[in-house]
């Protein structure tokens, strides 16, 4: 037990140094029984002090493989918003008329609102940000590791096209650079100062990008009358994106939007536009079920005074449904949007797609209609405001009765199965079985073979 003070302070400088993340600590019940005197260490003189700065040859070269580029991309994951480097890449962007996409956890660190936004990217990415980052001569990659879902597989043309692009890699970890992508230059530093440094080294006049930001803006507009067909729809049951274009409308500018796993998980991706940092909160590229209620709670705690609207399919839902009792128990007013399609529509896709059958997916009653707890009624069981949204004219009016109660609420949204996904732009390397064989196998095969990391 006299080791816990020494313990304590590693575990707090792993967790709050290089790229932050969480520390776990293992104590024994024997350990536990024990009592000691001992003195905590005062944290401040554990850690390091300042930010890590970017070589200044980095720099340079950063900024010499940045002049010489047509059609420049900006990559933020999320490693731009732990670094709060949002105010930088704003400045990078603007100042040389760079359009700007993100990935999963890097939604947030650029305002969606914005003319140089280019939506996001990867398998659930949108139709403009993956034809703009394949499409990119220099990728800057600020805080993102390139993932398997963010960078479609690693297939070359569908999310990037590395090479031929040229990457600019900034990451905290050394161990990122050159991981998946080959780097033009590899930069080991903390965002912030870092892409500070590359605005105030760039030449004050760059390229004329004005026909690439006309291609921008007519990709835009064929995505958003593509969105539009599904946000704005008033068929019933619902399409997964209506409801997220109702919330958005009603939501404060600054509100937390928790996103649970699978569909939704996508169609907030793609549907639900933020414009400040740490506004959507998803569980990455593992999409597990049964987070999404508790770390809407998490977030109420962290930002008591924002809105935190918890979006979550009803499989996800009913992991962890006990604990909207926390909520009453200790105040916590959290307004949980349950869409229920009454499965798990999303395993259901890929069992479909991949295997040409589904099982255990749907939640139906022996005669095969679908089947779905009363969800109202279990918010009301707990304690909750409770509310089931069956006319899309009452759509917005029950998100604002949420809101404007102030305390924990809940809404149950009637969704139709088969209007429940995410577009997929992207790719996903997700192996066709053997027995499978129709041109799946050979569409299978085609996209495997421009992986670019293997």
């Amino acid at each position: 037990v006299e080791e816990l003070p020494f313990i304590m302070h590693r575990a707090f400088s792993t967790m709050l140094t290089g790229r932050p993340g969480p520390a776990h600590i293992e104590v024994p019940m024997d350990v536990q029984a024990e009592a000691a005197d001992v003195s905590l260490h005062d944290l401040a003189r554990r850690l390091p002090v300042g930010l890590q700065q970017p070589d200044p040859l980095a720099i340079d070269k950063a900024v010499d493989v940045l002049r010489d580029s047509r059609r420049p991309v900006i990559v933020v994951g999320g490693g731009a918003i732990t670094s709060d480097s949002a105010d930088e890449v704003l400045a990078l962007a603007e100042a040389w008329q760079i359009p700007v996409v993100t990935t999963w956890n890097g939604k947030g660190a650029f305002p969606e609102d914005h003319a140089l936004f280019a939506g996001s990217v990867g398998q659930t990415g949108t139709i403009v940000g993956n034809a703009v980052a394949s499409r990119a001569d220099v990728v800057i990659s600020i805080g993102c590791r390139f993932t398997d879902w963010s960078s479609s597989s690693y297939a070359q043309g569908v999310t990037f096209s590395i090479p031929p692009a040229k990457l600019i890699h900034i990451d905290i970890d050394p161990h990122e650079i050159g991981k998946n992508y080959p780097a033009e230059v590899g930069i080991v530093a903390d965002a912030k100062p870092t892409v500070a440094a590359i605005v105030s080294s760039l030449p004050r006049v760059g390229a004329d990008r004005s026909e690439y930001l006309a291609e921008l803006e007519q990709l835009k507009a064929e995505w958003e009358a593509k969105l539009a067909g599904r946000r704005d729809s008033d068929r019933f049951p619902f399409t997964s994106q209506r409801p997220l274009g109702g919330l958005r409308s009603v939501m404060e500018r600054d509100g937390i939007i928790v996103a649970g796993s699978g569909n939704t998980q996508g169609a907030v991706k793609q549907t639900f536009p933020v414009y400040h940092p740490r506004t959507h909160l998803t569980s990455g590229g593992f999409s597990s079920m049964g987070w999404a209620v508790p770390a809407a709670i998490g977030a109420k705690l962290a930002a008591p005074d924002r809105q935190v609207a918890c979006v979550v399919g009803d499989g996800d839902f009913l992991m962890t449904s006990q604990e909207i009792g926390v909520c009453v128990q200790h105040d916590i007013p959290v307004v949980f949007v349950v869409q229920d399609n009454a499965g798990f529509i999303s395993i259901r896709g890929g069992q479909r797609k991949q295997t040409s059958r589904h099982i255990g997916t749907e939640f139906n009653r022996p005669d095969g209609t679908p089947y779905s707890p009363d969800f109202k009624a279990l918010g009301q069981s707990f304690g909750l405001e409770s509310f089931r949204v069956d006319d899309p004219a009452d759509l917005e009016s029950t998100y604002q009765k949420a809101f404007d109660s102030k305390a924990t609420a809940l809404i149950e949204i009637p969704t139709d199965r088969d209007a429940a996904g995410p577009w997929v732009p992207g790719w996903w390397d997700f192996p066709v079985p053997a027995y499978i064989e129709d041109e799946r196998q050979d569409e299978y095969w085609a996209t495997r073979a421009k992986e670019q990391h293997l």
